[in-house]
């Protein structure tokens, strides 16, 4: 026998393999991240680009059994490498995982099944209709060829003749009795160009090892058998109409719709808009949940598929790898291991109500209207945290945590390290510790948020949304006034060397060397960098202290002054839990949070620190 161009032999073992070179369209090209999952076979795992030949044992010595198999790998790999090339034509490689087709749910058995039999159906009232094709040759010469067309009293019109009903008869007693056989022995290469048409149209990967291909040619085989048995019943002149398919019942927008939409925001003047680091949240729970259950529309998300997100969510390690980051979401939860730390149920609650507000929207938009009795499944299905364990997830700093911060090169003497945000890393903290300020909050401050009140002649930081900037909750908009530590350390001075810059605003950021993302100054960076100061640089190995301990020492500090609940609620920004009444009046006048912030005492290790210096600052 002659060698397949794809079979070639081992040496050593005389295993046979197949091999095959990709088209230089697709060899060592990078592969785009929504279809690395589908197609993992065709990519090296270690540079994410197109191998440049893929080989496969065919797992036997024999040439005869080999050349079979090659066969059939052959035709599973060129359908393959067809999609790939398909998708990729359609623009799949600049597409995000919430658009790619692969991302959509997988038919199911009886949505195939169904179309199985429509389709035979349909094709069989055609043919009944249109009768013989031969009957509408219109000249003589054509006529010519089939001399008994004459004869037919019905040449011309349409139906069937006779002869044709006889001959279909006969057709559909074969094929059924060969579909009913191969369906008794679940042989479904009986059925796989079909099978193969039908993936192909659905833009799903055709590889006969997986259990979709086996359920998908099963639902196919099966639609054949009662198809048959339909068009058998037609033969007997019984009444056996073809379905229609009947137009879906309204489901609402798939969820990615209701995502892009959602980000964008009201566009009424004053509407909120999620900030970049919210939309960032959203964007990865929805493209977790469309690689887990598929881009569905809302009104096909019921509370049990909800539950099972959430179940994958709370297996997430709380820390990924960069490998575990480009996976698909399915992909990851099963290869996490028992050594990997689960998510802690606050993040998971996060991605959830972040789909909740999502869908919510839609709701507010009137888009789930026509969808009957429809319930948002993402409320209510938050994991409740243990008050216990909650309550030492972030923890103030002690003082000799802060003699060991505070005593840090960036302090003392002025140094500023990469990636700390230039003189950020000097004031983001000392702020939070004297103002109990987030740092977000602190993060989007602009030169004008540190002013004068023309009143009393207090200076205060305006935390707000002017400007475009984001703030937490309705309480969180407030004015500060100053500690006077921080007037000593010199913020004003260095407030007014960042106006002196040329070219510069009141309105420009108060920390130029801190990254702005489409307009919000995002503490993502400074977030990181300071993690990695505390642990690496500081020494402080305690993961209950984070930059938010800076928010929760202020409130001890508060309370150690004095404070009542109220007042340092007011100028940290919180709710509290005084009622409806609390609200009227627009709480406190500056002059009184002036007065209080005068009595929290600064800590030691910030009252010996020497004061900022305009000029100076070294890398390191």
């Amino acid at each position: 026998m002659t060698r397949l161009t794809y079979m070639q032999r081992r040496k050593g073992s005389g295993i046979y393999e197949f091999r095959k070179r990709l088209p230089t369209s697709l060899a060592g090209r990078p592969c785009p991240a929504p279809l690395r999952a589908e197609f993992a076979e065709l990519i090296n795992a270690s540079t994410d680009c197109f191998k440049r030949e893929l080989t496969k044992s065919l797992s036997t010595t024999d040439h005869r059994t080999a050349k079979r198999r090659d066969l059939t790998e052959a035709a599973r790999v060129t359908d393959l490498l067809e999609l790939v090339a398909r998708l990729l034509k359609d623009g799949s490689e600049s597409a995000s995982a919430l658009g790619s087709p692969l991302m959509r749910p997988l038919p199911a058995p009886e949505e195939i099944e169904a179309a199985t039999i429509r389709a035979l159906l349909s094709e069989d009232e055609k043919e009944r209709e249109e009768g013989d094709d031969r009957r509408r040759l219109q000249t003589p010469e054509e006529r010519a060829q089939w001399p008994l067309l004459d004869q037919d009293p019905f040449f011309g019109e349409l139906g069937m003749a006779d002869g044709h009903l006889e001959a279909l008869g006969e057709h559909i007693e074969m094929l059924e009795a060969d579909y009913r056989a191969a369906f008794a022995q679940n042989r479904i290469g009986i059925v796989k160009a079909e099978l193969h048409d039908y993936l192909k149209e659905n833009n799903i990967p055709i590889d006969p090892s997986s259990a979709y291909y086996r359920t998908a040619g099963r639902a196919m085989l099966a639609g054949h058998v009662k198809g048959y048995g339909f068009l058998r019943q037609r033969q007997k002149g019984d009444v056996v109409p073809t379905p229609v398919i009947a137009p879906a019942a309204p489901k609402g927008p798939l969820l990615s719709e209701a995502f892009t939409k959602w980000k964008s925001g009201s566009q009424a003047r004053g509407g909120k808009k999620p900030s970049p680091n919210t939309v960032t949240e959203a964007e990865r729970a929805v493209r977790y949940f469309t690689q887990w259950h598929g881009d569905v529309a809302l009104g096909e998300i019921d509370k049990p598929t909800a539950r099972d997100f959430r179940g994958a969510l709370s297996r997430l390690p709380t820390r990924l790898t960069d490998k575990q980051r480009a996976m698909p979401f399915r992909r990851l939860i099963e290869s996490i291991d028992a050594d990997n730390a689960p998510a802690h149920a606050a993040t998971v609650n996060k991605s959830l109500n972040l789909l909740a507000a999502i869908v919510g929207a839609a709701e507010r938009d009137g888009e789930m209207d026509t969808v009957a009795g429809f319930v948002n499944p993402f409320r209510g299905l938050t994991i409740r945290l243990d008050d216990l364990h909650e309550t030492q997830q972030r923890m103030p700093f002690s003082e000799s945590q802060l003699t060991a911060l505070f005593a840090d090169p960036i302090f003392i003497s002025g140094k500023r390290p990469l990636g700390g945000g230039g003189e950020a890393a000097f004031w983001f903290p000392l702020i939070g510790l004297m103002t109990g300020a987030r740092l977000n909050e602190i993060a989007q401050l602009r030169i004008a948020d540190i002013r004068k009140d023309a009143e009393s002649g207090i200076w205060f930081m305006d935390i707000g949304t002017d400007g475009g900037r984001s703030i937490k909750t309705a309480s969180s908009r407030r004015q500060v006034p100053l500690h006077g530590e921080l007037i000593r350390l010199g913020l004003l001075r260095y407030r007014d060397a960042v106006l002196a810059t040329k070219g510069k605003k009141d309105t420009d950021s108060l920390w130029p060397a801190v990254k702005s993302e489409d307009g919000f100054y995002s503490a993502t960076a400074f977030t990181k960098f300071f993690g990695r100061f505390l642990r690496k640089t500081v020494g402080i190995e305690d993961t209950r202290i984070v930059f938010h301990s800076f928010r929760h020492t202020f409130k001890r500090l508060a309370r150690d002054a004095g404070l009542t609940e109220e007042l340092h609620d007011a100028l940290t920004g919180h709710a509290g839990n005084g009622g409806v009444g609390r609200g009227y009046g627009a709480g406190f006048g500056l002059k009184t949070l002036h007065e209080a912030v005068g009595r929290i005492g600064a800590p030691k290790p910030v009252a010996a620190l020497p004061g900022w210096k305009a000029k100076g600052a070294a890398q390191r």
